[in-house]
């Protein structure tokens, strides 16, 4: 009886999948930030599971064929600074008394 040979778990971590992990946690946090609507809660909870998921796939890959796109770097900043925007105060309406 032959034992089939062990698979490697072992992932490979650059700046890119670290990036990404951090980027999709701080999206997931504020996600639970108060007033929040719903739909922009929503909006941080999946973003935060793409770039978490995301980043944790390309890190699992062994051929080497998977590469992170140049937006990796500008998605996540953005909705965070969208996200703080509305947090605080940014209604979207603008009604000069």
């Amino acid at each position: 009886m032959t034992v089939p040979p062990r698979k490697d778990i072992t992932m490979q971590w650059s700046a890119y999948e670290i990036f990404s992990v951090i980027s999709g946690l701080i999206l997931l946090g504020a996600a639970f930030a108060p007033g929040l609507s719903f739909k922009d809660r929503l909006y941080a909870l999946f973003g935060g599971a793409i770039f978490t998921g995301y980043g944790f796939y390309v890190a699992n890959q062994t051929t080497g064929t998977y590469e992170f796109p140049v937006f990796i770097f500008v998605i996540p900043g953005v909705a965070v600074l969208y996200l703080l925007y509305r947090l605080f105060g940014g209604s979207g309406d603008s009604s000069a008394d």
